[in-house]
This record gives C-alpha cells, structure tokens and sequence, in this order.
C-alpha cells in the first residue's frame, strides 16, 4: 500500500511537500505551509526512511574515509580537546586501542556544562576497546545505537562510563510495563495553585544536549515506544498535550540517543528474561547501529574480579572458570540460567569473607535455582573449589 502524504493545499499525493511546493506552488514556503497547516506531516515514510539510510550511508563513508584516526567533532558550544583513546580510558597503547590501520584514535573529551550531569568515573571498570571504539563511533556519527545482551555483561555500564571519560553529560531512564508517553515527553503539574506544562526526561535530555540513555528498552509497550521515532530520525519532539510554548522540543546537536536491552527487540529467544516485549519492528529499523554485548574473555572477567572483588588472580581464575562451566552446561540445556559477570562478582565477595567460594556462590547465583539445576551448579562448585 502507497505511504504517499496528502497536499493540503491542492490534495496531491506525494512523497515531499518540500519538493511538491518548489515544482507546484512556488510562492509557498515549507515554514508557511507548516503554519496554515500545523502537524501535517511534511515527508512519506518511504521519503523518511530513505533520508535517514543516505545519513546513515553519508556518515559511515566518512568515518571509513578517515579509519577513525581522527573522527573529528559533531559538538556544539563545549570545550572540546583531544587526546588520545588509551589515554582517555586508562589503557595500555596496544593494537586493540589502535585503528585498523594502526594510527592513534583521538577521542574528544568535553568541558561539560552541568558536571552533575555527567556519570562519575569507576576506577574499578574493566574497559573493552571494542566496545569503546564502537559508542564513539555512534556519538561521533550522531547514529542511534541499541545495544543488546544478557544480564550483567557491561552494557549499561559500558555506556555510562564511555560518558564519565569523555565529559559527556548523561542522562539514565529506565522503562517497565508500566512506562507511559508521559514518563518521557512530560505531563501538566499543579502546584502552588497553578498548572504548567513539566517536560519529561527525554525533551530535557534534547534540550540540553546530553546522552540519553533508554534503558531496559524492551521491557516497555511497543505502543509507548512509537513516541521514540521521530526523535530517532532527528526530528524535533513534539508534544501534543503541551502548551504552546513547550510542544516543540528540537534537538541539540549534542542531543544523542542510545538504548539498551536483554534482546534485540524480536523476542527473548532464552525464556529468562520475563516482560521484554516484541517490539515494532518500524521502530528497531530507525536504530541505525546494533551491538550485541557477550561474555567477556576469560582475562577480561579475570581482571573485573580482582579489582571488583578484591580476590587474588588464581582465586579469581578458579571462580571464572567456575563461570564457564555454568555457562557450557546452560548452552548444552542442562540448567536453566547461565551465572552474570554481576553474580560471579558477587560470589567473589561473599566467598572471600566466608572463607568458601563454594558458600559465596551458594548465596549468590544457587540458592536463585531450581532443586535440580542447583544441585548441578554446586556439583560444578565442588569439582573446583572441593
């Protein structure tokens, strides 16, 4: 079926007001048609989409040209300096903080405007440069980004201390079942004998230039989420219920938008993560970069204990290998859920103080399972830890 949009002027079907106007009415503006004609939509879905993939197309070839060398600045009335990404990031100069043609990758790092805004640094975070490399390339492209993955992987984490290191101020929402359009755009308020209209979280997100980062974006109504698309394709908020002088929120060009989830929108394949929904798949296609987040390496998750949990390397070792059995055993359907970096972690400190890994892990990931799958996990446990 044709998407094509009415001219409310002469009823013509077409794709582009804009360009319907310059061929058909040339003494109108595309400012005083949106005038005469308030909320008429200005462009086609397929016009739509077909803009937003030339973007994204624009900005992939650019950022291919340069090899990330120098990705340069997309950001607007900020102090902005540049410095090196293993150096913004604590890391050892080493291949993997490297571009693909071996080059040093300049990172911008910003004087922030509300510093409140901005997440505070862990010192105890175990950084991946991939997974680095890939959110700056989304900010720096201004390309929203859905990342996905199991529990405890680093994902929200990730993002949010991406932003500590580089200045950027964020802002964190997280979406229920119960989230309403509301929740995001802003609702009317009384107080002190007076209503107003108060924006939510994403419009001052917009206005403010910071990060927004959705959060457990699955687990809300594909219905509520529909709010999102515009935003997604660059478009200014607008806000139905809003007065006049709130409707329209248009985006900061430091606006960026990023979300998280356990799935990648089509459904949780695995069964352990209950109330993520199927979502639209008109609204997944308007993110234009997807990273899946999996387990770390092994010496990845080595580090993170040491630091997290405080425990020596080889007890840490021992518990990640511990880690990997459980996660072989649900890859092979023998037990129901896999063990969370976030678990394994919490192991470690319980263990630790209990003088019994075997104990930490009990209190921290067994004692959650069934009769059957926790006698496996502690069948695991004693072949490691005795």
């Amino acid at each position: 079926m044709s998407d094509l949009i009415k001219c409310e002027i002469d009823g013509a079907l077409v794709h582009s007001i804009a360009i319907h106007l310059k061929k058909s009415h040339p003494d109108w503006t595309v400012d005083r048609y949106k005038a005469e004609y308030p909320g008429k939509p200005l462009l086609s879905k397929t016009a739509e989409d077909m803009i937003a993939k030339k973007r994204a197309e624009a900005a992939a070839a650019a950022l291919a040209e340069s090899d990330a060398d120098e990705p340069g600045s997309a950001l607007s009335a900020k102090t902005v300096v540049q410095k090196a990404l293993h150096d913004v990031f604590s890391l050892p100069d080493t291949k993997e903080t490297r571009s693909a043609r071996g080059g040093v990758i300049n990172v911008d790092v910003l004087t922030p405007n509300d510093p409140d805004m901005v997440p505070e640094i862990d010192t105890n975070h175990v950084h991946d440069p991939e997974f680095i490399k890939n959110v700056l390339m989304a900010l720096t492209l201004n390309i929203p980004m859905f990342v996905w993955g199991h529990a405890g992987t680093g994902k929200t984490s990730g993002v949010e201390q991406v932003a500590a290191c580089t200045g950027r101020e964020l802002l964190r929402i997280q979406h229920t079942v119960n989230t309403e359009e509301s929740h995001i755009v802003g609702q009317w308020i009384a107080r002190n004998g007076e209503t107003f209209f108060e924006h939510g979280p994403l419009a001052l997100a917009m206005k403010n230039g910071w990060i927004y980062l959705a959060d457990e974006y699955d687990f809300a109504q594909p219905a509520v989420l529909a709010v999102y698309q515009p935003v997604l394709e660059g478009k200014p908020l607008i806000i139905k219920e809003a007065d006049a002088a709130s409707r329209i929120v248009r985006p900061h060009p430091n606006f960026r938008f990023v979300a998280t989830g356990n799935t990648n929108g089509s459904g949780d394949e695995t069964g352990l993560y209950q109330g993520t929904n199927i979502q639209s798949a008109a609204n997944f296609d308007r993110f234009h970069m997807v990273l899946e987040v999996k387990y770390m390496a092994p010496e990845k998750e080595v580090q993170i204990l040491c630091k997290q949990a405080r425990v020596e390397e080889l007890d840490a070792k021992k518990l990640v290998e511990f880690g990997r059995m459980v996660r072989e055993s649900y890859d092979g359907n023998k037990i129901a859920t896999p063990i969370s970096p976030r678990s394994l972690i919490a192991a470690a400190m319980i263990g630790k103080r209990k003088s019994s890994y075997r104990a930490g892990i009990a209190y921290a990931f067994a004692n959650k399972l069934s009769r059957v799958d926790k006698e496996v996990v502690d069948g695991l446990a004693a072949r490691i830890f005795g």
